[in-house]
């Protein structure tokens, strides 16, 4: 019969799918517990005989059983629901973040977030986590959106939160791996001091954190821990603006001069020549590692 069905209607028919407007069909259910949805252009005369055919359903929660769906496939890796749900996306991108949200909260939350884009899922992975999935193709949205994004979330509901954007995954039987992958990398080396991080801002957090492994850590950290407040902070304002001495003096609201006789310094105290790329990512890790062992 659903063959039958799917050939009469064509297009105009989806068996056991999650539509982006759902509210364009007309929904029905078989004997077997297979959804029908046909659109709602067909003329009242079929839809009276359909719903003779077949059990008519009032409303359809999709947005849950979208949700439920993406959870048994991304946390308990249940790739068998690839088969028996059709879904119109290639792949996916992760937007991590970490919330403290009670259940009213959280459905202000995905109203929030659906105001945005109406395609995104939202799913509450845990108490402390949870991950917004965006369908949109690669670099239809830039770092400033998604910073407006969190600016939202900050403002609406008064908690600082910070936003992990993952590169996009080929929806398949690795999705799940891919999945977990990430989520265990951000719970570990999320930068609370970054609004918008991406993989080259968490592969730095990384590097930042693990520093300590590397032997000849303590010798180059005692050099800096030794120096004037000052010249670690016109050094770490320096690399901040791109090794641009104008740029760092104006943020530090000092001469331009003065400015570059404390990074002189600083490179004769420390043997880390910071104007060159080798040396200042070694201090700049350096400094990062320090910062956070200092605010513990």
């Amino acid at each position: 019969m659903l063959l039958q069905i799917k050939e009469l209607y064509k297009e105009n028919c989806i068996i056991d799918e999650m539509p982006d407007y759902p509210n364009d069909y007309y929904w029905f259910k078989d004997e077997g517990n297979h959804l029908i949805g046909i659109k709602k252009n067909v003329p009242t005369s079929e839809k009276k005989l359909l719903s003779l055919l077949f059990d008519e359903i009032v409303s359809v929660d999709f947005d849950q059983q979208k949700r439920l769906f993406w959870l048994e496939l991304l946390l308990y890796g249940k790739t068998k629901l690839l088969e028996t749900m059709v879904h119109p996306y290639d792949e996916v991108r992760f937007i991590f973040f970490h919330h403290n949200f009670d259940s009213d909260t959280k459905i202000e939350f995905d109203q929030l977030i659906k105001s945005f884009n109406e395609k995104f899922i939202v799913l509450f992975i845990d108490r402390e986590y949870g991950v917004i999935l965006d369908f949109n193709k690669r670099n239809e949205y830039d770092v400033e959106e998604f910073e407006e994004i969190a600016k939202a979330i900050n403002e609406d509901f008064y908690y600082y939160t910070n936003l992990y954007k993952t590169v996009d995954y080929l929806i398949d039987d690795q999705i799940s791996e891919a999945f977990l992958k990430e989520f265990n990398l951000y719970q570990k080396y999320r930068n609370r001091q970054v609004l918008i991080m991406e993989q080259q801002e968490l592969l730095l957090q990384y590097m930042i954190l693990t520093v300590n492994d590397y032997d000849g850590f303590n010798q180059l950290a005692q050099k800096i821990e030794r120096l004037s407040y000052d010249l670690v902070e016109v050094v770490k304002c320096y690399l901040d603006n791109n090794f641009n001495l104008s740029m760092g003096a104006k943020a530090l609201y000092m001469h331009r001069n003065t400015f570059m006789n404390k990074l002189e310094r600083f490179i004769q105290l420390t043997g880390l020549n910071v104007k060159e790329f080798k040396h200042a990512i070694v201090a700049y890790i350096l400094i990062k590692n320090l910062e956070l062992k200092s605010n513990m």
